[in-house]
């Protein structure tokens, strides 16, 4: 058995496994074709239970017998059995949506999630701007772009709107893109770069990514939320092209990007 079976046999069992079917499935991995008496002696299930075991494990597509007496089984490969769990989990969801779909339902609440760290933000906002269908608002520094790049990329393809506002000198080839100062942010080291994302005006994503402090991001569903950020999102748009055509004369009245405005309302 492997090191790390409890691990294993909690995501089975999350995926529909009763825990004597995947510590037999486990056991049948290690060492097969099997007798039910090497099973039972390798898994810990006891021998009188395997033959029902190993039978719902052949109803299921995931084990086979040999047919013979003695008679043993063989497990579907790990490769196998992912893609087969993912391809009825795809359907079953699917399903479930349009079934879920006939209800009459309009939410009393939006909760708001916390994200635990940058890896898990960049990934959600991914999987988002993956199902982007009309357009993506979203401000970024340059030093995270590449994280998300190819999936704005992959939108702009599908005809989504792309709203880009990075935070640096980098540029991309596609949607509309704004460059931000970043001179004068005082708080960067302490509380880390920033990411804000708008999808289809039904999600956000917004935080600090984290620096001396732990990171702070959440996302959320809620209208006023997802409204607030893709309004924030779209401000530095428009300072952005006005300090572009009157640049010089603003610096001069409020210091290089923004600074004296930014000082007095800390």
């Amino acid at each position: 058995m492997t090191e790390n079976i409890d691990e294993i046999l909690n995501h089975l069992k999350k995926l529909g496994f009763t825990e004597y079917e995947g510590k037999v499935y486990l056991s049948l991995l290690n060492n097969h074709p099997a007798s039910a008496y090497t099973i039972s002696k390798d898994s810990g299930v006891p021998h009188s239970r395997v033959y029902d075991i190993t039978r719902r494990l052949i109803e299921k597509g995931i084990a086979v017998s040999t047919g013979i007496k003695p008679e043993q089984f063989s497990p579907l490969s790990p490769d196998e059995l992912v893609f087969k769990l993912k391809k009825e989990y795809e359907q079953s969801t699917e399903e479930l949506e349009k079934q879920l779909k006939s209800i009459s339902f309009k939410s009393d609440f939006d909760p708001v999630w916390n994200i635990p760290d940058r890896e898990q933000a960049f990934k959600l906002a991914g999987d988002q701007i993956n199902h982007a269908e009309r357009s993506v608002y979203i401000g970024i520094w340059s030093e995270e772009l590449p994280l998300i790049s190819k999936e704005l990329k992959d939108a702009d393809r599908r005809g989504v709107s792309i709203f880009v506002l990075i935070y640096g000198d980098d540029t991309l080839d596609f949607g509309e893109v704004y460059n931000h100062e970043t001179e004068g942010f005082e708080a960067i080291e302490e509380l880390g770069r920033t990411l804000d994302c708008a999808v289809d005006d039904k999600w956000c994503i917004s935080g600090a990514l984290g620096g001396l402090r732990d990171s702070q991001i959440i996302w959320t569903r809620n209208p006023s939320l997802v409204h607030t950020i893709k309004s924030y999102i779209s401000h530095d748009f428009y300072l952005a092209e006005i300090m572009k055509q009157f640049g010089s004369g603003i610096d001069k009245e409020y210091g290089k990007n923004l600074s004296i405005l930014r000082q007095k309302f800390i």
